[in-house]
């Protein structure tokens, strides 16, 4: 019986630049799979769930791609059929630990639990703690605190134009990535080996200008099935 097989490399949800703004190393990345499923077409309109249930997974670990290697079976996807895609479903909310490095101060994750849907995490500067992240919602937050903003200037927060996923959605506790295939596949007899690569070594990002404010950023992922 196949599983889903991860193999470590990254996972980037913001392109933010600025001259006080930086992406550093995840050493911890811990995200909670909701769902799993195979797409026929780019938008996913029509699919086959290969897990639906919660799982948390520490992407920026050695053994990736064995905690995530049991979330779910692939002996059940229907033979003959072409997939092209693969849509994830993630919680909003993250476990990191990393440091962002500056001129001056570097900035680090500080166990803080400020993060929301309308704040970004108002940092620290000394070592890096495990810290609750959570993907913010679209908007402009203020540089100074990380508080959202209806208009003005500060840091923006979009998801529409994804570095390595196709497309993503954040709304309510959940994020969805729809992530291309490096090639279609037509399931045979055998089950397939779904081989995700991942890299955190730019998954946080920061702006230190008065205060270390920090965000998750979008890891590097490639998805390969044999």
């Amino acid at each position: 019986m196949k599983k889903i097989f991860i193999t470590l490399v990254l996972f980037s949800f913001l392109i933010f630049n600025n001259a006080y703004s930086a992406t550093g190393e995840a050493t911890e990345y811990i995200v909670t799979m909701k769902k799993v499923e195979l797409c026929e077409d780019s938008a996913c309109a029509t699919s086959y769930t290969i897990g639906d249930s919660s799982m948390d997974a520490d992407i920026a670990a050695a053994n990736a791609g064995a905690t995530v290697g049991n979330y779910a079976s692939t002996s059940g996807i229907p033979a003959g059929k072409t997939y092209t895609h693969l849509r994830v479903t993630l919680s909003r909310t993250f476990t990191i630990t990393g440091t962002v490095e500056f001129s001056g101060d570097d900035c680090a994750t500080d166990g803080g639990s400020d993060a929301s849907a309308t704040q970004l995490l108002d940092a620290g500067t000394g070592t890096a703690a495990s810290t609750s992240m959570y993907l913010s919602n679209a908007d402009t937050y203020g540089s100074d605190d990380g508080t959202g903003e209806d208009a003005g200037t500060g840091i923006t927060m979009s998801y529409s134009s994804p570095t390595y996923a196709s497309t993503m959605t954040v709304s309510g506790d959940t994020a969805v990535m729809i992530y291309e295939l490096t090639s279609s596949y037509t399931k045979g007899l055998k089950a397939p080996l779904i081989d995700i690569a991942f890299n955190t070594e730019n998954a946080i990002g920061a702006y230190d200008n008065t205060n270390c404010i920090m965000w998750a950023e979008e890891p590097y992922v490639s998805i390969t099935i044999k």
